[in-house]
């Protein structure tokens, strides 16, 4: 399985919580300088527009340090004219604005020689009971995506799920409603941004996850990260749900992912290069156990229902 990893501009320069404003703020050209330091790093997912500038621009500074980009990630929840959605906004010159920024963002993909559009429609959803027409907000949001996907069949567009935040309850907020709204849009080039933090807060299995997706043929992009199911931590993958981490690498590779890897972790205590250069070598050192997996061999034991038998195994190659 080929290895591709990538850092979200965002990361490389101011972050917040909601107390705190962590490392100052750099623009796109100190951002990327900054990535080309990280061991393992060959490329950016490139925020638009809060990271953008000319991409004519932006690929010139990435051509100069040797650097790809693994996608440019449209931002429709920082801003004030999201606060109440984007796709699924009630307002339909809101929806007609998010449909264009996509489109934009497509344009701004192909420039920089990139494949793939990602965006989180985490502005989607509800805060408390009744406040929407949930049928009439996924018909928006499909027929939205839709248009854009057809706009550009050479780009595709990789929807990133989430459970909450900042909505309480996020409108696409698991693998599967992700998966079938893919689906329901007919294009081909319409699938699903996989993040293993997102897919711990929903309570899913990370590994179940990417081998349904891999499955169906909608798994288009990976973000890695870690956390304690409670909350969307961000923190260095591997470091607290390792055993998760070896399945998750585990499937995969029997689904075939050859994508891009991208670094979603948050640096705010901690200095940017060294947090992204950790997070690629915590991912190599789970990937290596994986390799090692003898896959006959464990099939046969999950034949068998050996199940403790497969953790001493497993342990084994640690």
């Amino acid at each position: 399985m080929e290895r591709k990893y990538s850092i979200i501009t965002g990361f490389m320069g101011k972050v917040q919580d909601r107390f705190i404003d962590y490392q100052p703020p750099r623009d796109i050209k100190d951002m990327i300088e900054m990535a080309s330091r990280v061991k393992g790093c060959s490329g950016l997912e490139v925020v638009y527009p809060q990271n953008f500038t000319d991409p004519k621009e932006i690929k010139n500074i990435l051509d100069a340090y040797g650097l790809g980009v693994s996608t440019v990630n449209l931002n429709v929840k920082g801003e004030e004219k999201w606060r109440y959605g984007s796709f699924s906004n009630p307002d339909p010159k809101i929806r007609r604005e998010a449909v264009e920024a996509l489109k934009r963002a497509m344009d701004h993909a192909a420039a920089l020689d990139c494949s793939t559009v990602t965006t989180a429609l985490l502005n989607d959803g509800v805060d408390y009971p009744f406040e929407l027409n949930y049928l009439d907000a996924f018909q928006y949001t499909l027929e939205g995506i839709r248009e854009a996907a057809e706009y550009r069949k050479d780009i595709k567009i990789s929807l990133e799920y989430k459970q909450s935040e900042p909505r309480i309850h996020c409108l696409l907020n698991n693998a599967g409603k992700m998966a079938y709204l893919a689906q329901m849009t007919n294009q081909e080039n319409v699938g699903v941004t996989l993040d293993f933090g997102h897919a711990l807060q929903a309570l899913e299995v990370p590994a179940d996850s990417a081998s349904f997706l891999g499955q169906t043929g909608k798994l288009f992009y990976v973000h890695i990260n870690d956390n304690f199911r409670n909350w969307d931590w961000d923190m260095v993958p591997g470091t607290v749900n390792l055993w998760d981490y070896i399945e998750f690498a585990l499937a995969l590779k029997k689904v075939g992912y050859n994508g891009w890897i991208t670094a979603d972790v948050f640096p705010q205590r901690h200095d940017p290069i060294m947090i992204m250069e950790k997070t690629f070598e915590w991912m190599d050192y789970i990937f290596a156990i994986a390799d090692k997996i003898d896959e006959d061999k464990l099939a046969q034991m999950q034949k068998e229902l050996k199940t403790f038998e497969i953790m001493d195994y497993i342990r084994s190659l640690l």
